[in-house]
């Protein structure tokens, strides 16, 4: 029996619409350490789909076109260090809109927004 999902999957994945796929997908890996799985490109070479493993997540993406627009998330991703990637979040180009704080419960958080206006709160456990 062919299984339902593609293994090391999960059931729920983000679907990024977005502009400058190509721009999208390079942030992901100098930020999170992305992982690049599958790919497919329209006739023109833009972007179809594209899937990408983040820890133990896998999003996918396309580039936006007038049928289908950009789209913008926000996100919640527990990291290493989030006061690290915060940081190089900012240097990446990011905006700054919050910078990691512990306020409440045991997660210090930060976060910022991409270029694609997605808003990215990055956490780590403290506690």
């Amino acid at each position: 029996m062919i299984p339902f999902k593609p293994a090391g999957y999960n059931a729920v994945s983000p679907y990024f619409i977005v502009k400058d796929a190509p721009r999208f997908v390079q942030l992901m890996k100098d930020l999170f350490d992305a992982v690049e799985l599958r790919k497919y490109e329209r006739p023109d070479g833009s972007i179809m789909h594209q899937e990408l493993k983040l820890d133990d997540t896998v999003i996918m993406l396309s580039e936006a076109t007038a049928e289908y627009p950009a789209n913008e998330f926000l996100l919640h991703y527990y990291v290493l260090d989030a006061t690290a990637t915060y940081k190089k979040a900012l240097e990446l180009g990011c905006e700054g809109l919050q910078e990691p704080i512990q306020k409440g419960d045991p997660d210090l958080r930060g976060m910022f927004k991409d270029f694609n206006g997605n808003v990215w709160s990055v956490s780590t456990q403290t506690e």
